[in-house]
């Protein structure tokens, strides 16, 4: 019988999974108001029952997906060596941009919407994973005197100004390349802050 139990749970996140997995795909290729709920259900093979088991909403998959952003950024930060304090902000904001270039600026832009219709604000969430580690290195910087300033706000004008590149990259439909352009803007914050 446990056995029967782990089976059906372990088909139970696989469905959960293939459902994301589907919605953030039709995210990418259209707008998200035009995917209907059975767009995903029929492009992940499950019943609308099925759907509702698992999410309430399309929200709910955008607001998974900054969740699971948190756990691949985790991840990645326990897989890296740590170096110099600004190449750890660096490869921080890097790892998000790399994320939100792979899956297009049409992606991005449909978690921008949600975000500014969502009661949660789940990116301004200074529990996230993401956040707290800038933060923490923020930190060190100022206690080491290698930052010169308010924690709280070179903090939040890093994420500030991360954002504002994604932002502007949707704007202009993805038509220049995220990535540097992302990591120069991040490097004159850095150097606005760093302690001379």
């Amino acid at each position: 019988m446990k056995n029967r139990m782990t089976a059906r749970k372990k088909q139970s996140l696989e469905t959960r999974n293939r459902i994301f997995q589907c919605a953030t795909e039709l995210f990418a290729k259209n707008s998200y108001e035009e995917v209907k709920i059975s767009d995903i259900c029929r492009a992940a093979h499950v019943s609308t029952g099925a759907f509702y088991h698992h999410f309430a909403t399309k929200e709910d998959i955008l607001n998974e997906g900054y969740r699971d952003f948190d756990e691949l950024v985790r991840t990645a930060w326990e897989g890296h060596s740590r170096t110099d304090l600004f190449d750890e902000i660096r490869f921080l904001i890097q790892f998000q941009l790399e994320a939100i270039s792979a899956n297009g600026y049409l992606f991005a832009t449909q978690f921008f919407k949600n975000q500014l219709s969502n009661k949660e604000k789940y990116i301004l969430n200074p529990d996230r994973f993401f956040y707290q580690k800038i933060r923490e290195l923020v930190a060190e910087g100022v206690e080491t005197g290698k930052l010169a300033g308010d924690v709280f706000a070179i903090t939040e004008n890093i994420l500030r100004v991360s954002r504002g590149t994604i932002y502007d990259w949707c704007l202009h439909e993805g038509s220049y390349e995220l990535i540097p352009c992302g990591i120069r803007d991040i490097n004159l914050v850095l150097a606005f802050y760093k302690n001379r």
